[in-house]
């Protein structure tokens, strides 16, 4: 099976929608003051990280995009599929952490694992296709 570049775009709109939700949600929590989602998250800021790193991730879904275009760069499949989940799952952490603040200082070394841990996909995701980048030079 091949996964079109594609696949970048449509997960870049995807995240922009989201961040632009995000911003709005954050807004009527702050500005609006809306007692039932002032209630419901608990750490406002926390949003607002969410909403700026779903709207970077829709951004270097984009340029990812277009460079390996511009630079005729096929990326295999895996790393289409890496990019798309980290830029994803990289933001969502700070929506867990919205609802369960105390989330924020992991403890364990098994909760400091999973927090280096998804930091990964986007990395590699991202990484990769930069390499090539250079490499084409």
């Amino acid at each position: 099976m091949n996964i079109s570049h594609d696949s970048l775009l449509l997960v870049a709109a995807f995240c922009l929608i989201i961040s632009l939700g995000l911003a709005w949600t954050a807004s009527f929590i702050l500005y609006m003051k809306t007692a039932w989602l002032k209630k419901l998250v608990k750490a406002n800021h926390q949003l607002i990280r969410a909403h700026i790193d779903f709207l970077l991730m829709s951004l270097l879904l984009v340029v990812t995009y277009y460079i390996c275009k511009e630079r005729s760069i096929i990326l295999p499949n895996w790393c289409i599929i890496t990019a798309c989940i980290g830029a994803i799952y990289n933001p969502l952490g700070f929506i867990v952490l919205a609802f369960k603040p105390k989330m924020a200082n992991p403890e364990t070394p098994f909760e400091k694992a999973r927090v280096m841990f998804g930091f990964l996909p986007a990395t590699i995701g991202f990484s990769y296709p930069m390499i090539k980048v250079i490499g084409s030079y």
